[in-house]
């Protein structure tokens, strides 16, 4: 558990990130996930230790990451703000995910967002329903994502909708002879 305490903080910038709440969200959710594995008679006393620290969270900077939820190795929270993830949420490794983003259930279709690998989330989005985000994938900022978005796409707009990838421009290669 320190040993991913460590990589955390080192992955968030080191000492520059203990003025950011998204570290301290995050090792509270990985405490959380540790004191849930636990057997015996300390189970019961660090998960009162969790669920007190997770509403100090809560409370302080709007950030609920419950221990329940499926997170992979090396998440960073970028300006962890206002970050509100459902428990049932399954987000992959390797992903960033900016302030005042919400990954939750949908009023009108039940289920919650499925997040590949090495996907970046924009500020002020929001993911919704069962919906499946696929690796490397890019969400813009506040864009509300209620369809799957395909593995590499890059998508904006409310709804969100794919942009197509742009060519690179061509460079002229001619050259005038003197």
């Amino acid at each position: 558990m320190f040993r991913t305490f460590r990589a955390d903080l080192v992955r968030h910038g080191g000492r520059d990130a203990l003025f950011d709440p998204g570290i301290y969200a995050l090792q509270i959710y990985r405490f959380g996930r540790w004191a849930k594995q636990r057997e015996g008679v300390t189970r019961r006393p660090l998960l009162r230790f969790y669920r007190g620290l997770s509403a100090c969270i809560q409370l302080g900077f709007g950030v609920a990451i419950p221990a329940e939820t499926n997170i992979g190795d090396d998440l960073t929270l970028i300006h962890g703000n206002s970050v509100r993830i459902h428990p049932e949420a399954i987000i992959g490794k390797g992903c960033s995910i900016m302030h005042e983003v919400t990954i939750g259930m949908g009023m009108q279709r039940p289920g919650a967002p499925i997040i590949g690998d090495h996907v970046f989330i924009g500020a002020g989005a929001k993911v919704l329903g069962p919906v499946h985000i696929g690796a490397h994938a890019m969400v813009a900022a506040n864009s509300l994502v209620i369809t799957d978005v395909p593995e590499g796409a890059v998508v904006m707009g409310v709804p969100a909708r794919v942009i197509p990838a742009r060519a690179a421009p061509v460079k002229n290669l001619e050259t005038k002879a003197g």
